[in-house]
């Protein structure tokens, strides 16, 4: 019985060691440490069952661990902007999409909404949020820096036991979007305005020629020759609108052959010449010859310098000239159009692709241009892996450029 007594007497102090290292392995986080006895007794179902609880302990750790790995990293690759603040609305952390969005660059772990984001609508949104003022909001905001956007923000609260603890707040970028529906409604206002103009003038010289100004042989021929000139305007007018929705859907294939672009641009001009002498305006053609081939849509690129070409002579001066001229780089291959015309003024050159815009609106109507033409041409140009540029002074002409790649 002594000879036990003695044996309790120096284990107890190894195994309270033992466990007060494990106690303090596993406080400080590591519950890989395992109490070892060299004996077995009494006291190593006690042990055994540590063991089995830091097993256990160290297992959902992991398991935790490898949940909340995953979380973030939903959390920091998803394409919306993500904000989550706590329940005293100080931000816990926000999201790569968010930064992104807003070029935020400082740390924001800990900062109100607005010190972050200068803009009161979302810390009211948060506020809100937070003082159950409101379950779910959903907003359009916009914001101006870095540069303006509009955001569509939802904020939900973020509850545990029966209480607020945080909200999250959730971006979308929606700028793009608007920006696309306010092209359609401009797009659809200016289509029904063309179309209206020239059906409207066709209906009124009709009516007028039907109600008896037939009879008068002085008006009634210059009466059909505007019937004439706005029928065949209407019918530009709808072919460029088709052939401008094919190019922008993707429906237009385009049939890329190796092409030697001075045929091309001889076919133009050969078909412009009349125009041209009656306009009073001189062509010409500076292409250097041995120029490399193109792979291209050569029906395509007529369309492309027949609208420039129409153009430069439309709104020329009588005497005036337009050069067409090509050259040669490394990469690609550079056509250009100059003109001697009116020019385009400096504030209109950021606009002057755009669909139905017009410098001097009265003129391009009167010369029977529908507003299409350019915003075609750089449609077609971009299909074909090309930019369009454009220079000019006002009374001294303008010159187009646009780029097409060499054939391999």
């Amino acid at each position: 019985m002594k000879v036990r007594h003695k044996i309790v007497s120096l284990f107890i102090p190894r195994l309270v060691r033992e466990i007060t290292a494990w106690a303090k392995s596993f406080a400080d986080g590591d519950f890989s440490k395992r109490i070892s006895l060299g004996a077995r007794d009494e006291m190593e179902e006690l042990a055994d069952s540590l063991n089995s609880m830091s097993r256990q302990i160290q297992s959902r750790m992991e398991e935790s661990i490898a949940d909340k790995s995953r979380l973030e990293a939903v959390f920091l690759s998803m394409f919306d902007g993500v904000m989550v603040i706590d329940h005293k609305g100080a931000i816990i952390l926000i999201n790569q999409a968010l930064r992104k969005f807003l070029s935020v660059e400082q740390e924001t772990a800990g900062r109100k909404p607005l010190e972050v984001i200068r803009n009161m609508e979302i810390q009211a949104m948060a506020e809100n949020i937070l003082a159950l003022k409101s379950r779910f909001e959903s907003r359009e905001i916009t914001v101006s820096f870095p540069e303006e956007k509009i955001l569509l923000v939802h904020a939900t609260p973020v509850a545990r036991d029966n209480r607020v603890d945080g909200a999250d707040l959730v971006f979308h970028d929606i700028t793009e979007l608007r920006r696309l529906e306010r092209v359609r409604r401009e797009f659809v206002a200016n289509v029904s305005h063309e179309l209206r103009t020239p059906a409207a003038t066709i209906r009124g010289y009709a009516e007028t020629l039907l109600e008896g100004a037939l009879e008068d042989k002085q008006h009634a021929g210059e009466f059909v020759r505007i019937i004439h000139d706005d029928a065949r305007r209407l019918a530009k007018l709808v072919n460029d609108l088709l052939d401008l929705s094919r190019i922008e859907s993707g429906k237009m294939k385009l049939a890329l052959e190796e092409c030697a672009l001075g045929s091309v641009i001889d076919g133009v001009l050969t078909a412009m010449d009349k125009e041209a002498r009656r306009n009073s305006v001189t062509l010409r053609k500076e292409v250097p010859p041995g120029l490399a081939k193109v792979r291209i849509d050569e029906a395509a690129i007529a369309q492309v310098l027949l609208n420039l070409v129409e153009n430069a002579v439309k709104y020329n001066n009588a005497g005036g000239s337009v050069t067409v001229g090509a050259r040669e780089t490394p990469r690609f291959l550079e056509v250009s159009v100059a003109d001697t015309g009116i020019g385009i003024p400096r504030e209109d050159l950021p606009r002057i692709f755009e669909r139905f815009y017009r410098v001097d609106k009265a003129r391009s109507r009167e010369l029977g241009g529908t507003g299409l033409g350019l915003s075609i041409v750089k449609h077609i140009v971009q299909a074909h892996r090309g930019e369009v540029m454009v220079e000019s002074e006002l009374g001294k002409g303008s010159t187009f450029r646009f780029t097409l790649p060499l054939a391999s």
